[in-house]
């Protein structure tokens, strides 16, 4: 019987990189996934931005301070894909963000997949971005180790 990689989740305003046959998952809800893996070496890693209060489902106040985190979130996640062997020229870059159907998401949202697709946009092929608008939860899965992704429904938000 063959069995399946394991499967490490990672947390909101998180990161996890890889170069082991592994799953890196995320569940969206109100938030963004940066998937990037190398397309010649076995790296890459998925990182988890919310732009939704956890507690409230509130739009986070997005206020220099807050970006100005993400920014630095997205360094650290670079630099540990780089000593992971993960070549920048070489990066494959999809990012999917999860919009709830809630009045006043669509400003927050915007704004942090913007930062994140102007971030990743020297990349040497374009940045593939989806976003989905809808009640349900994403699950985002990410073989970094060959860069398969897979884009579902969350279990149990039906």
């Amino acid at each position: 019987m063959i069995q399946p990689p394991p499967e490490l989740v990672v947390q909101p305003d998180a990161f996890r990189v890889s170069n082991e046959s592994m799953l890196l998952a995320c569940e969206l809800r109100g938030a963004l996934a940066v998937c990037v893996y190398d397309d010649t070496q076995p790296a890459g890693g998925l990182l988890h931005l919310r732009y939704v209060a956890v507690a409230n489902d509130q739009p986070l106040d997005l206020t220099d301070n807050t970006l100005s985190s993400d920014l630095l979130l997205m360094d650290r996640f670079c630099k540990e894909l780089r000593s992971a062997g993960a070549r920048k020229q070489s990066w494959r870059v999809s990012i999917f963000g999860h919009t709830p159907e809630v009045p006043g998401m669509q400003g927050p949202a915007a704004t942090v997949i913007d930062l994140a697709k102007a971030y990743f946009a020297d990349a040497r092929l374009p940045v593939e971005c989806k976003e989905f608008n809808r009640s349900l939860a994403l699950l985002v899965r990410l073989d970094p180790h060959g860069g398969q992704i897979w884009v579902n429904s969350s279990p149990g938000t039906a």
